[in-house]
């Protein structure tokens, strides 16, 4: 009897101690693992996703693009207001060289015309010296005789400008003066080698005659 109950008390002793052995080698153990964890870190921001990295990415190529599109807006407007001073600059150009060659055609019709004039003033002169001398002079004593200020007579107006007076035919080419009357007593007078019909009535003015 005592020995079964001797081998029961022991028996239950062992079971209990096999029950707190792994109990305190787990309580062995914890302080083992506490010690060896590590201290905790400050915590860290969270990392951007790629996929916020990429969005962002793209904005900011975005932005880039914009400004490049806005310095070569900026460019082509520079280039336009340059190129539109430049046609403001050719356009008074052309209107100033325009004027110049205006005023220079104008200089070159002018000396034209008054070559023009000069050459017909010559050609006149040379008809008139030509008629000069192929008129005829009147000799000393029948001028004194029918011609000169003492001896007037009245011109009857003909187309071809020509009179007859004291026995001679004479021409004249210019024009008969506007101040004369056909009705004026005129008369022939010889001045430095020609002969000139004179108005009295306007004394100051004198057309050269040919006698024929």
């Amino acid at each position: 009897m005592k020995l079964k109950y001797i081998i029961g008390a022991t028996a239950l002793s062992l079971l209990l101690a096999g029950a707190a052995y792994p109990q305190q080698e787990q309580e062995k153990e914890k302080p083992a693992e506490q010690q060896e964890k590590p201290a905790e870190k400050p915590k860290e921001q969270p990392k951007q996703t790629p996929k916020k990295q990429t969005t962002e990415k793209r904005q900011q190529e975005q932005t880039k693009q914009d400004q490049h599109a806005a310095k070569q807006q900026q460019d082509q407007e520079k280039q336009q207001q340059q190129s539109g001073k430049k046609q403001q600059e050719q356009q008074k150009q052309m209107t100033k060289q325009q004027q110049d060659e205006q005023k220079q055609q104008q200089r070159q019709q002018q000396q034209v015309a008054r070559q023009q004039h000069q050459q017909s003033d010559q050609q006149q002169r040379d008809t008139q010296r030509s008629d000069r001398d192929h008129g005829r002079r009147i000799p000393d004593d029948r001028f004194r005789a029918s011609f000169g200020r003492e001896h007037t007579f009245r011109v009857e107006r003909r187309d071809d400008r020509r009179f007859q007076f004291g026995g001679f035919w004479f021409a004249y080419s210019e024009p008969w003066p506007v101040e004369w009357a056909y009705t004026d007593d005129v008369f022939v007078d010889y001045i430095d080698g020609e002969y000139y019909l004179i108005d009295l009535r306007h004394p100051g003015v004198r057309l050269l005659l040919i006698v024929e």
